[in-house]
């Protein structure tokens, strides 16, 4: 086949017709898997074949015979790839020499095009202007004249920002994601645009982006291409679910555009190694996990390939006989708080070494996880340092290690050479004591009236909840508290959330994202610890009617009425880890500040919604008596009805007579049964409560100082 000849061009400015000689290369033979991204870092466009399984790339043509080439798609329809060819100010055609052709297209509206691809359901370009609008130029044959005609307006499509737009294999609708990170939809045949859902943030990866080049492959998946440093992400389009993964490093570019063929796989090589550490530590291709294409430079003596992850309890090893993770080994342990030597081997040159440990055990490799960052390492055997955080929590866990000649690689995502190996650990401490709340094999109880500033019924049965405390010492300083509980009664017709206030220990000495809190042994999703408080806030559930339900038959409550008793407590468990540590002397003392309050979003009484806006949420609390409320708290509440608050006196969550609103009593406490007062069941409180030495009636809560009447009974 010839080489193209040079475009015979004529422009008017007073028509948009352009006239072009052109003579077409050969259309590739296939739907091609490589992704391809044109780039112009210099005076002429350039185009890569990019592996996306790897981030790995090549040049496939140095020059494409123009000045800039952008808004490329690929067209299922005639294999030819298709883009808006600056040069020439019009649409070409790019067949497999990647030269430009241009194309004859009337209609034409005199601005050059960076966002556009084919379609999949018709061979038609389709290309989006800010503040033009959408556009589609018909292929069905593109040696004829072709007209470029407007679906919409920008104002109609409602002016979104993006730099590229991809076709959807399956749906045919057109995919973004803007330069803030939303993933929206776009109809070609209207230009009406949704927006799903953010799926990526400037705040949270810390660098700009703009995606010059977005592409799909057959499942449905988008990827998206960063101008500023090259990195690949992948989204698994689920309407509002949708969700963007770091995938793999590729080349980056000012000027950046790409195209695929959307019915195409993402080919695993058959030189690609992967780590084998669970796969919650992204270890598989469907995780996006951390893989190496294989090079001379390696860790170790060996290094095998994989076309996927054996990721834990599997092994590659035990399939083959052969441990390719031989490249780091560890002389000492890993005891809490302590230094350690890990001893790395690497064959090769100019490879740069990163590496993490999962210290508060949580399944995942978090940023201040890195222990080595960005080393350069020479050939052999180098002996490393690694400090045990102060807040890693002992059992077992596992290590990642990731050579490259990329210096700053994270956890997960292909990269072009090197290689991965993941190794289980264990974290031991010593020299750690113990101190139990309020023993190592007995729990204390907390019993709460939700009816504040009135004390309503007074059976303080409305959350009844056992406790035990574990704080961890090391030289002096608390390192870890563990909290468990059970949840004894519910005689509550409002909802109720339950939290710990930690006074004298700032939010940013607690180590929010390790915190492990688990309910009836599944694994919590709200946020625990609370952000904008002077004191460390944590919270165990924001509706504790969500953990259980109210007794069979005509029952309204749990384990508060006659005839609706059961052995069951939902339990729960929470390991708070010290980013800082806390001297002993620091700490409040045990057990702390354990407080209710207001389910978000719900009705929680006419007084309390009147002070506080409907639906008070955080803004009510109800603390044990003299305990200072959270930052959150609306003290617009004290004074108000039976409550005696004061500030200036320290007198917080009691009435004139010393009542409270919350008691903490030992576990085996038979508690007041429904709209029977405490008054009633115990008549030795009263004089307990309004002494406030507590000398009066110490034993109150003793059963044979009861009125059995008016307790509950299993």
């Amino acid at each position: 086949m010839p080489s193209p000849l040079k475009p015979i061009l004529r422009y008017s400015c007073l028509t948009a017709t352009i006239f072009i000689t052109k003579v077409s290369a050969q259309p590739f033979g296939h739907c091609p898997t490589k992704a391809y991204i044109i780039q112009t870092p210099g005076s002429v466009p350039i185009t890569y074949g990019v592996d996306l399984a790897l981030g790995s790339y090549s040049v496939l043509s140095p020059d494409m015979g123009t000045t800039k080439v952008n808004g490329v798609g690929f067209s299922f329809h005639d294999n030819y790839m298709y883009g808006w060819d600056y040069g020439a100010q019009t649409l070409a055609q790019i067949g497999d020499d990647y030269q430009t052709v241009p194309l004859n297209v009337s209609g034409l509206i005199g601005k050059q095009f960076y966002v556009g691809d084919v379609s999949i359901l018709d061979n038609a370009w389709y290309g989006y202007r800010p503040n033009k609008g959408l556009y589609r130029i018909d292929l069905t044959d593109p040696t004829a004249a072709l007209t470029m005609n407007q679906i919409a307006t920008s104002s109609e499509m409602g002016n979104p920002s993006i730099t590229d737009f991809a076709f959807h294999p399956g749906d045919g609708l057109l995919y973004a994601v803007d330069n803030n990170g939303y993933l929206m939809s776009i109809s070609p045949d209207t230009g009406e645009k949704t927006v799903l859902t953010q799926v990526l943030s400037e705040s949270e990866l810390g660098f700009n982006f703009t995606f010059g080049a977005q592409y799909f492959d057959v499942k449905g998946q988008l990827y998206l291409s960063n101008n500023g440093n090259g990195h690949i992400y992948r989204i698994k389009i689920e309407g509002v679910n949708s969700q963007a993964v770091f995938f793999s490093y590729g080349p980056s570019s000012n000027s950046n555009d790409g195209a695929r063929c959307a019915y195409a796989e993402i080919e695993i090589g058959d030189s690609i190694d992967f780590g084998d550490a669970p796969d919650s530590y992204g270890s598989t291709i469907n995780s996006s996990g951390a893989r190496h294409g294989i090079t001379d430079l390696h860790l170790g003596s060996l290094v095998d390939a994989e076309t996927d992850a054996y990721a834990h309890p599997l092994s590659d090893d035990l399939s083959d006989s052969s441990d390719d993770d031989d490249g780091v080994s560890f002389p000492t342990g890993f005891e809490i708080g302590e230094g350690s030597i890990v001893s790395v081997n690497v064959t090769g040159e100019n490879g740069f070494l990163n590496a993490w440990a999962d210290w508060d055990l949580d399944g995942e490799f978090d940023e201040d996880e890195k222990i080595i960052s960005q080393l350069a390492m020479a050939n052999g055997t180098t002996n490393l340092a690694v400090d045990v955080p102060s807040w890693a929590i002992p059992g077992e866990t596992w290590m990642r290690f990731r050579i490259s000649s990329l210096e700053d690689i994270g956890p997960t995502g292909g990269v072009s050479d090197g290689e991965v190996e993941d190794y289980p650990i264990a974290v031991t401490e010593n020299g750690v004591s113990m101190t139990y709340y309020p023993s190592a094999t007995s729990y204390t109880t907390f019993a709460y009236e939700d009816r504040y500033p009135n004390l309503g019924d007074f059976d303080m049965n409305d959350v009844l909840m056992n406790v035990r405390i574990v704080e961890y010492v090391k030289d002096g300083n608390v390192i870890r508290i563990k909290i468990e509980g059970k949840l004894a009664a519910l005689g509550a017709s409002l909802s109720n959330g339950f939290a710990f206030q930690l006074p004298g220990v700032p939010t940013s000495a607690i180590k929010g994202d390790s915190i492990a809190l688990t309910v009836n042994n599944v694994g919590a999703t709200h946020t625990v610890l609370e952000s904008n408080q002077t004191n460390a806030v944590l919270i165990v559930s924001n509706d504790l009617w969500s953990m259980t339900q109210a007794g069979e038959g005509g029952c309204n409550y749990f384990r508060t009425e006659e005839g609706c008793g059961t052995s069951h407590r939902p339990d729960w468990n929470m390991i708070i880890p010290f980013a800082t540590p806390i001297s002993t002397g620091s700490m409040t003392a045990l057990p702390y500040d354990p407080f209710i309050f207001a389910k978000p979003h719900a009705y929680h009484g006419g007084t309390v919604d009147a002070i506080t806006g409907i639906h008070p949420g955080r803004k009510y609390e109800v603390h044990l008596k003299n305990k200072a409320p959270t930052d959150k708290f609306s003290t617009a509440l004290f004074g108000v009805e039976d409550d005696v608050s004061d500030f200036g006196l320290s007198y917080f969550f009691q009435n004139i007579s010393g009542l409270p609103w919350a008691l903490e009593i030992p576990y085996d406490w038979k508690h007041p049964k429904e709209f029977a007062s405490i008054l009633q069941a115990y008549p030795q409180f009263g004089g307990f409560a309004s002494d406030s030495t507590g000398a009066t009636n110490p034993n109150w809560y003793l059963e044979e100082n009861a009125n059995q009447s008016y307790l509950f009974t299993d």
